[in-house]
């Protein structure tokens, strides 16, 4: 029997990158594809809970289906893992293909990420595919990436709590120099927001910046895309300073 992955993503059912991923991975499973019925990128780990959860069947490209989600790109796992699966689990969530890297810092907004972390906190293998281009016009080797990565997860198992982020370099396959087990770098958006005016004559805001990396350390994520190799970081969430807990003890407990 073919394993069940699910995928899901933060740039919408539509996107280019998910339909990439989904032709991928047809060769080697069955799909089942729940995404955000619109971009929902920088989403983070956020939940709808104040609005209802809407699921609408949508007919894709090569004859694929999926559903798509008025939530978070986490509604979306969760609803598909909870609901669409209900007793079987799927054998693997992968999360993408995400136009655009996800490096460093940037981690903790990322939608994409997010999505395959839920994947990790309801005890399914999970990992994150995101190709260092917002064009999305060549998938070649994050198709590739993706594979080896799906194949790998399917015969070995991760460390609870752990997810894999994968980030691919825009380039062909034969430029590419391999794959790299990376730290999480130190890259971020620098970011400002621009005061404009609308038809009305009211003020908004509207974000822009640049990425900056600011690591030039060859064992993390941003700097291994740069050089021309596909980046795999086992990252988790665990949040607390342990090394500083007892510190912290020493000083606010004898205040």
């Amino acid at each position: 029997m073919k394993p069940e992955i699910l995928i899901v993503n933060d740039d919408g059912i539509y996107s280019s990158g998910i339909q990439a991923l989904a032709d991928a991975m047809v060769k080697i499973s069955n799909v089942t594809i729940v995404a955000p019925d619109k971009e929902q990128s920088g989403k983070s780990h956020s939940l709808t809970l104040n609005d209802p959860v809407r699921l609408k069947s949508v007919n894709l490209k090569k004859g694929l289906k999926g559903w798509a989600v008025t939530g978070t790109p986490v509604d979306c796992a969760k609803v598909a893992i909870k609901n669409i699966f209900n007793i079987k689990k799927p054998d693997l969530v992968l999360s993408g293909i995400n136009l655009g890297a996800n490096l460093g810092k940037n981690l903790i907004y990322s939608g994409t990420v997010s999505a395959a972390y839920e994947g990790t906190i309801l005890g399914i293998p999970s990992a994150a595919i995101s190709l260092d281009s917002f064009k999305g016009k060549n998938f070649t080797v994050a198709k590739y990436a993706a594979t080896i990565i799906a194949n790998h997860l399917l015969k070995h198992k991760l460390p609870k709590g752990t997810m894999l982020n994968v980030n691919v370099p825009n380039i062909s396959k034969k430029d590419l120099k391999g794959f790299l087990v990376t730290k999480q770098g130190n890259q971020s958006f620098a970011d400002t927001y621009e005061k404009r005016i609308d038809p009305r004559g009211n003020s908004y805001f509207w974000i822009k910046g640049k990425m900056i990396n600011d690591d030039p350390c060859a064992e993390t994520d941003g700097q291994a895309v740069l050089s021309g190799y596909i980046s795999i970081t086992p990252i988790q969430f665990t949040l607390t300073n342990e090394p500083y807990i007892n510190q912290l003890k020493k000083k606010i407990l004898h205040e």
